[in-house]
């Protein structure tokens, strides 16, 4: 299927070659071969979007034990790819006036929250908005523990709160640095961040995603917080995801869920927010996107901007984010190219997460 075209002959020409079967069939080619040389994942999925012309292709099976097909409209938990879509909704507040970057995180978290990382020897009065979109909080990130895996996964059916996670983090770790010295991924930061925009709208996480994206505008309608509203149609067909030998979908989503992951989606609509997002298409203001790519300027921060950061994925500067149960979603600005892939069982090795797209990517060049 055809979207809107513009740009004169050389986009027109451009797009009906990227629409032409021979164009679609050597992209799903491309992808049941590296799906065949990985010799190790269940499936793969994958789509392309450009000016005038989207592609999406699947290979495997969406389940292990049954063996059902793989469909490239099949959903999966896109895991740290969520605290894109935090980023963007924490600047949208920011551009209305509602937020500043620089306001002090003792102005905006509960009470329960304020008295953790006061537990935790943190200092939420020298600690901002922007340090947490930023990553530079110094805050202990509980999601990169394999002891909060190990905890999550004995007991797959336990309904983590935000609060146990941010309690999590500090009994199981210290600060890092000093609030804007230096870069240090953390979920604990988004997982407050969630928790400021309930707490800045008035409404569930889900609602203010809504009310701050235009997910529905975009037609991006698989997109959702998994257990916190409605599965909606288009996000319905799952595909199972395996990590460390057990099934993700027999996991609550609760433990990875609260801002700085838990979003559900298929590759198309992710391919479909990441290119509105630099398109102009997410934010009123174009110096918004400016001040989410701006470097960081923090000891370890190279190449990250707010909740996206630079990805080695092919000629050009790709922006993006991963997840690590092998999500990938990326634009590059000069080609107009996004592309949003997975594997289904989480690689051993993080890097392995941007092959699928490289080799994708290889084949429109």
């Amino acid at each position: 299927m055809c979207v809107r075209l513009s740009g004169g002959h050389d986009s027109a020409r451009r797009a009906r070659e990227l629409n032409g079967p021979p164009a679609r069939g050597r992209l799903s080619e491309t992808l049941r071969a590296y799906h065949s040389a990985t010799g190790s994942q269940p499936g793969v999925l994958a789509a392309l979007r450009g000016e005038g012309w989207h592609w999406a292709g699947a290979s495997g099976v969406a389940d292990a034990v049954t063996g059902r097909e793989l469909r490239p409209t099949a959903a999966v938990r896109v895991a740290s790819v969520t605290k894109t879509f935090t980023a963007a909704a924490v600047l949208r507040l920011v551009e209305r006036g509602e937020l500043r970057l620089d306001e002090p995180v003792c102005a905006l978290a509960s009470e329960e929250v304020l008295g953790l990382l006061a537990e935790g020897a943190y200092e939420p009065t020298r600690m901002t908005v922007r340090h947490l979109l930023q990553h530079t909080a110094g805050l202990y990130d509980w999601g990169s523990d394999p002891d909060y895996d190990a905890e999550a996964f004995a007991d797959p059916a336990h309904r983590w709160s935000r609060l146990e996670q941010v309690r999590w983090a500090v009994e199981h770790g210290r600060p890092l640095a000093p609030p804007g010295e230096e870069f240090h991924y953390s979920d604990t930061g988004y997982v407050i961040l969630g928790e400021i925009l309930e707490r800045v709208t008035g409404r569930s996480l889900a609602a203010a995603y809504r009310g701050l994206l235009p997910l529905g505008e975009l037609g991006l309608a698989s997109i959702h917080l998994e257990s916190l509203e409605p599965t909606p149609a288009a996000g319905a067909e799952r595909a199972h995801q395996y990590v460390s030998g057990a099934d993700l979908l027999a996991v609550d989503p609760s433990c990875d869920l609260w801002g700085g992951g838990g979003l559900v989606s298929t590759m198309p609509d992710l391919a479909g927010f990441v290119r509105a997002l630099f398109r102009g298409e997410v934010f009123e203001r174009p110096a918004t996107l400016a001040t989410m790519l701006a470097p960081v300027e923090a000891r370890g921060a190279q190449g990250r901007g707010m909740g996206i950061r630079t990805l080695a994925l092919g000629p050009g500067r790709w922006w993006g984010h991963c997840g690590c149960w092998g999500v990938v979603m990326a634009y590059e600005p000069d080609r107009d190219l996004a592309v949003a892939t997975t594997v289904t069982r989480m690689p051993g090795n993080p890097d392995d997460r941007l092959s699928v797209g490289r080799e994708l990517i290889r084949t429109v060049r």
